[in-house]
């Protein structure tokens, strides 16, 4: 009985850890990424290729009686690449195709991290009278089958309500 419930805890227990902090028309978003990362993907980035995670951020209102309505769609793009010369990591984060942060790192370990940790998101919110719910999912990289057929590598999605801010 314990074991079983130990297991279900285990599946419970989400990939994507997404903490929210709402601000009168602002959503701060901190994600977190708690999964082992696809080898193919560390490979590449030990090895020097630019390697990216695509955090996509969907906002939708939370209707009763209709189906939710997409408010909003974001993307947070995070990338490294490893300089040949001098062996150290330039890490970006770009949010919807501007630059958020930007650093350096010296060890895979950190440019890891950085990648999985990355800096908070601010996302505007309409004003509004409905709940709002938040649906972020982290995306690593697309393998193809027979060449042609695409399967994205990624977190599960991951839904979060949004608190009215005081």
């Amino acid at each position: 009985m314990l074991i079983c419930a130990l297991l279900l805890a285990a599946a419970a227990a989400s990939e994507l850890e997404v903490s929210l902090s709402s601000a009168p028309a602002r959503l701060s978003v901190q994600l977190a990424v708690s999964r082992e990362l696809p080898a193919e993907w560390r490979q590449a980035l030990e090895a020097g290729a630019p390697v990216s995670i695509t955090y996509r951020l969907r906002l939708f209102r939370n209707r009763r009686w209709l189906w939710d309505q997409r408010l909003a769609g974001h993307e947070l793009l995070v990338k490294a690449e490893r300089d040949p010369l001098t062996g150290v990591f330039t890490l970006a984060a770009e949010l919807d195709g501007e630059i958020l942060a930007s650093g350096q790192a010296a060890s895979v370990d950190e440019a890891v991290h950085w990648m999985t940790h990355p800096p908070p998101a601010e996302i505007p919110v309409p004003l509004r009278h409905d709940p709002l719910w938040l649906v972020v999912r982290a995306e690593f990289l697309t393998r193809y089958k027979l060449l042609v057929f695409p399967s994205t590598v990624g977190t599960d999605w991951v839904t979060r309500a949004v608190q009215e801010a005081q």
